[in-house]
């Protein structure tokens, strides 16, 4: 005989009275809850006393450790895209310019860059101001446009990647577990279980008098998985919350994962979420609803989860009597046979691929350059004790930046500073040693009485202009290096001419090799846009785009960048374009890295089409290494998902040292990377069509009618105040620079 799969049926408006609670109990529901993350405790002590009288159990459903949206003023509120909202520790009724989150101690812990995905598919904001939080608040822009809902979940990606701190419970949890007591349930449900130390606060809280329902609702719990499991007497499997943490499309095989270890713990699993959704409306499921609830039932669930459906839908009892009936029909198959192990190669295949972890798994986006995105974010910071007892190396502003490229995936596959076999691979055939395609070296140089203080194997701390640890280089390798052969390969000259040259032949003497683990991220007034490749690929997906064309530049936009931009993604037929300056150091004349983020939120806010454009900043410097450097910068647009880069006329050049397509030409000689170069020659403004023409596109336009688009002159025009025409620049860009110049601001770098 099998056994019987058991039913919850949640309460709610649409079965809030004694004579409902007894015709569910005798439709064979097997357990009732509420939702408390939408019910007071006077609801739950209202439906305690029915449960006790109809004698059906009850199971305590916690809010858990889970970051929720506070009060509106109205149900709902629509935010634009690049629009401002505060963002409030306290409760706070919100509208479309503040609002608050819940639980308090959530928002003091948001950081500059941090993404804030509200609900699923609805809001996405980016923190951008965090100096106001002594006012209770910080500040966020809107990323993705949207609608922000009062008490909806919000899944946070944090740009530092370590976890927030959380309540295991909170108070109204805890006030929830003693009613429950008085009333002598026997079950509690944990929202967001995340630990087995979630488990046993629990089991301390209830002084073991309920059977712990563990709920599977996050990436920590897949990450805990085999350990929650052992500790619990049930697991459930939330799949719309688990839907805001990981891709739709892995919620069909993650479940299957879960149902397969828990068979194998004999520990019986509860499935939630969407069952028939349809039948709060309708009368009957889908086709689509009957077939995933019978293979649910088959790969092993002990139980489902009735939830909205029975809760505030039409057609309650219905929805029961069709689960039952579904309930029967697959027992037709099982027909007395132990169904847990039919799915073992399917899910050892899984387990074997990392699936339940593997965020590029599934994604429809570019795979990491080398297949993995690297993360060498320290999940815990070592003591302080232990960090001032190591050697200490100080990096200067280049070199941290590196550092914290490397641990947050952009120079993926390296994971550090590089060892001799692939410093000489690099230089002399623009491949790691293990064949890999990569063009820039990636060093840390020190001097000879630093090396010789420093021991192979050992750990060392990599410090900031403060002294303040910043990251730890496990040293691997200590070696030195012949400056004349890397600028000789790396530039293609040894003329001091080139500020490449000068910058080896100021190296140190000595590189070291090693992982580095990263501490902290540097702080900067950039911040809020240098963007992770975790969230630029995660924002990217959210969007549903899969080709997206990245835009590198280390100047404001002029209407040639414009046109490229627009133009790259209409011929590649890209889903979305990723604009990303760079922003650190650059040479005299560049722009200030100030002004080309204000160039762009313009750009963003008045001229970019909607949802269509993601501006960040790429918090590196040029190396000016023309073709080589190409090659880099495109390799890091991959890491962040793009699938194909721009590539202009002299792309990352410097004076004459390279033929205007060198970079072009090289893409040509690695056809085994993944991302695509978009190519594009001169572009000039015509009189005559009064529009943009790219000169490889049309050869032989007359030069009278083509009028060029010159840097140094536009410059020359800031600097004397004049405004440059409209079909070089936007003219509320122009205006913007020389109302700073006016202002005495250092707009140009000196």
């Amino acid at each position: 005989m099998v056994k019987k799969i058991k039913i919850i049926a949640t309460l709610g408006p649409a079965t809030n009275k004694e004579e409902d609670i007894v015709r569910v109990k005798d439709k064979g529901v097997d357990f009732i809850r509420i939702n408390m993350s939408h019910s007071s405790l006077e609801d739950m002590e209202h439906f305690l006393k029915m449960a006790k009288k109809v004698k059906i159990p009850f199971v305590i459903d916690t809010e858990g450790s889970q970051v929720r949206t506070g009060e509106l003023s109205t149900p709902t509120v629509d935010v634009s895209e690049n629009s401002e909202i505060k963002i409030f520790d306290k409760p706070i009724v919100g509208d479309n310019t503040k609002l608050s989150l819940k639980p308090e101690g959530v928002v003091p812990q948001l950081e500059k860059g941090d993404l804030i995905q509200i609900d699923f598919d609805t809001a996405v904001l980016r923190v951008s101001d965090t100096s106001t939080i002594s006012r209770g608040y910080i500040t966020a822009k809107v990323v993705t446009a949207g609608i922000l809902g009062k008490n909806k979940a919000v899944v946070l990606d944090r740009a530092c990647g370590r976890p927030l701190h959380l309540p295991i419970l909170s108070k109204k949890d805890y006030d929830s577990i003693k009613l429950g007591m008085e009333y002598g349930v026997g079950h509690i449900a944990l929202s967001f279980a995340r630990s087995g130390k979630c488990l046993d606060e629990v089991r301390r809280a209830t002084q073991n008098t309920m059977q712990v329902i563990s709920k599977i609702e996050c990436v920590d719990a897949l990450r805990n998985l085999d350990v929650i499991i052992a500790k619990s007497d049930y697991l459930l499997i939330d799949r719309g919350d688990l839907s805001k943490e990981i891709p739709v499309e892995k919620i069909p095989f993650t479940q299957k994962i879960i149902l397969n270890k828990a068979a194998k713990a004999k520990v019986p699993v509860f499935v939630a979420t969407n069952l028939l959704e349809t039948m709060i409306n309708s009368r009957k499921p889908t086709r689509a609803e009957v077939h995933d609830i019978l293979n649910t039932i088959l790969d092993g669930a002990g139980g489902l989860v009735l939830a909205a459906e029975t809760a505030i839908g039409k057609h309650p009892m219905e929805c029961i009597n069709m689960l039952n009936k579904l309930i029967n029909h697959a027992q037709l198959a099982m027909d007395g046979s132990d169904v847990s192990q039919k799915e073992e190669e399917f899910v050892s295949k899984l387990l074997a691929k990392n699936y339940l972890l593997d965020s590029e798994v599934s994604s429809s986006l570019i795979e990491p350059h080398g297949g993995r995105l690297v993360n060498r974010v320290a999940v815990k910071i070592p003591e302080k004790s232990y960090l001032d007892s190591l050697p200490k190396i100080n990096l200067d502003e280049n070199r941290q930046r590196d550092v914290e490229q490397i641990a947050v995936g952009t120079y993926s596959p390296i994971e550090g500073f590089m060892n001799k076999d692939n410093f000489n691979s690099v230089l002399d055939r623009m491949r790691l040693s293990n064949g890999l395609v990569w063009s820039l070296p990636i060093f840390l140089d020190v001097s000879e009485e630093k090396a010789a203080e420093l021991a192979v194997g050992s750990d060392v701390a990599l410090v900031d202009e403060r002294g303040e640890a910043m990251a730890i280089l496990n040293l691997e390798e200590k070696y030195h290096f012949d400056k004349t052969e890397m600028a000789e390969k790396l530039y293609a000259t040894l003329s001091d001419e080139h500020p490449g040259v000068r910058w080896i032949f100021n190296l140190n003497p000595v590189m070291l090799g090693g992982k580095i683990t990263l501490l902290r991220r540097r702080d900067n007034e950039d911040k809020e846009y240098e963007m992770t490749p975790k969230q630029t690929r995660s924002l990217f997906e959210e969007r549903g785009w899969s080709k997206v064309v990245a835009f590198h530049t280390r100047n404001v936009p002029h209407r040639g960048h414009e046109f490229i931009q627009m133009k790259a993604m209409e011929r590649e037929k890209c889903d979305g374009l990723f604009v990303h300056p760079v922003v650190g150091k650059k040479k005299q004349g560049d722009f200030n890295a100030k002004y080309i983020t204000k160039a762009y939120e313009i750009m963003t806010e008045k001229f970019y089409p909607q949802n269509r454009v993601i501006f960040g900043t790429f918090s590196t410097y040029s190396r000016y290494a023309g073709p080589r450097e190409a090659l880099f910068t495109a390799l890091c647009r991959q890491n962040f998902g793009c699938s194909h880069f721009v590539v202009g006329r002299d792309h990352t050049g410097v004076k004459d040292f390279y033929h205007p397509k060198a970079s072009h030409n090289i893409f040509d000689r690695f056809p085994d990377i993944g991302i695509k170069a978009v190519c594009f020659d001169k572009v000039f403004y015509s009189p005559t069509l009064q529009d943009h023409v790219h000169l490889a596109d049309n050869p032989e336009h007359p030069e009278d009618d083509s009028q060029h688009i010159s840097g140094t002159q536009a410059r020359k025009m800031f600097e004397a105040g004049e405004l440059p025409p409209a079909w070089f620049m936007r003219p509320e860009i122009s205006q913007m620079i020389i109302d700073a110049v006016k202002r005495g601001e250092e707009v140009f770098v000196r």
